[in-house]
């Protein structure tokens, strides 16, 4: 089935996708998304945004993908869509561009200088070739290396060109676009974003993904916490938090450094940033039987630690770590039959208890806070692309707006009396303003009119 097209014989769809108006369009949904993705947090767990957005945005947010918008399959869309657009708008252009930068602009007439943006004309009184040379002479030092042609009328036409590649800018523009975008899809395809949370003294070799925390992510070397420090003012809001990281790679310590919040590590294109922190409280208890024989327990949070011998088992249910200017702890207690309790003890404080039907007694011996630091861990490979295309669009908003395709032109007659200078630019048309009224100037001088 052949394409339709419209009354012009254009394809309607290249005609859609090379439309201006499609461009502003996108750009702005972009730019609102965009929006979006900065003020919704990125990368937190489900349980985060049900508790803080509650059911229904929930919804949305999930359905959306609006915790990870910038990777979400709409915003890909719109990116994807947005890059066929520029293609196509691009692809428009460039035959008129290439008949621009084909064109020989030394091909004039006189008529044609004397319609020009900047023109001035001099009717000498004389033909004196001594004067058309030294006139000729002059404007090859002011305005620099020129070209020369004898045209149908037998006048001559000398030319200074300039900046005509700038017409080119404008591509380099479009192809820096579509480079960052190409860096931003490859880093988050090939890359990652996940969490590590390590208790002082712990190491890992991957981390779990931000989008789905029972994934994990290899990290091929590990990665230890030799020390968290957390620092806090006075209202007991954190100050600053610093952990001690070490790089384990192939079992030798490579890398050691000390992470702050805007002072990351990386290696091997993997960047570890201080995010977080945690408390875990951690308690040691003395149990001893009526027979005499003890043992001296330490209870970390979310662990369970047993007395074999004695058919016991605890963990720590609840941890306050001031009650009346001392620590106190909820203990769980679980025997051999499958009976458990739970009891409360201060920091010194000795309890009684049976359990399986024997007596012992219970001092909380030490109550402490361990801190677990937090890493955002990230690779992504595209920032490299996306940074030469940050460069590139730069230079190329410099070559647009600042970079102008200047022309210059002096026609002598064939009689040796006509004298024209003419110009044009077609962009900063302020400059070339100055320095042609300096080149028309000094004209003036060698004709004997500037005195």
């Amino acid at each position: 089935m052949k394409n339709k097209k419209s009354k012009s014989g254009a394809n309607p769809v290249w005609q859609f996708f090379s439309s201006v108006r499609l461009a502003i369009f996108l750009l702005i949904i972009l730019a609102v998304t965009s929006i979006v993705g900065t003020i919704i947090p990125q990368g937190e767990s489900l349980q985060y945004y049900l508790d803080n957005y509650g059911p229904g945005m929930f919804k949305a947010i999930k359905l959306l993908k609006l915790d990870d918008t910038y990777h979400s399959w709409w915003y890909l869309t719109l990116l994807g869509t947005f890059s066929v657009n520029l293609i196509i708008c691009t692809l428009n252009r460039l035959p008129f561009t290439l008949k621009l930068f084909r064109r020989d602009y030394i091909n004039v007439t006189a008529d044609y200088l004397r319609r020009v943006t900047f023109r001035r004309e001099w009717n000498l009184k004389t033909a004196d070739s001594g004067l058309s040379q030294a006139i000729v002479q002059k404007f090859r030092e002011l305005a620099g290396s020129c070209r020369e042609k004898k045209i149908d009328d037998g006048g001559t036409v000398y030319m200074v060109e300039s900046g005509k590649w700038s017409y080119w800018g404008l591509y380099g523009l479009h192809i820096s676009i579509l480079i960052i975008f190409a860096g931003a899809v490859f880093g988050s395809l090939a890359g990652f974003k996940g969490r590590i949370m390590l208790l002082e003294g712990e190491t890992t070799d991957y981390a779990v993904a931000s989008s789905d925390p029972s994934q994990k992510i290899p990290l091929g070397f590990s990665i230890r916490c030799d020390r968290f420090f957390v620092d806090f003012y006075d209202t007991g809001a954190p100050r600053e938090f610093r952990s001690d990281l070490t790089i384990i790679d192939n079992g030798k310590e490579v890398v050691k450094k000390s992470i702050l919040v805007n002072d990351p590590l990386t290696y091997q294109g993997v960047t570890f940033y201080q995010s977080s922190y945690q408390s875990i409280p951690e308690v040691s208890v003395k149990v001893s039987s009526a027979s005499g024989s003890a043992r001296t327990m330490v209870i970390p949070a979310f662990q369970r630690v047993s007395w074999p011998e004695a058919g016991l088992t605890m963990g720590l249910m609840k941890f306050l770590p001031n009650v009346h200017g001392v620590p106190a702890a909820r203990i769980w207690i679980g025997d051999a039959t499958g009976r458990a309790d739970s009891l409360w003890l201060f920091k010194g404080g000795v309890k009684d208890i049976t359990a399986a039907g024997k007596p012992y007694r219970v001092e909380l011996l030490t109550a402490t806070e361990r801190y677990m630091t937090g890493l955002q861990v990230k690779k992504d490979p595209g920032v490299w692309v996306v940074w030469l295309g940050c460069t590139g669009l730069i230079v190329g908003f410099a070559i647009v707006f600042w970079v102008g395709h200047r022309r210059t032109w002096l026609y002598v007659g064939p009689d040796g009396k006509t004298v024209l200078l003419g110009g044009q630019s077609n962009k900063n048309r302020l400059q070339f303003e100055k320095d042609f009224n300096v080149l028309a100037e000094a004209i003036d001088e060698v004709t004997g009119e500037g005195k």
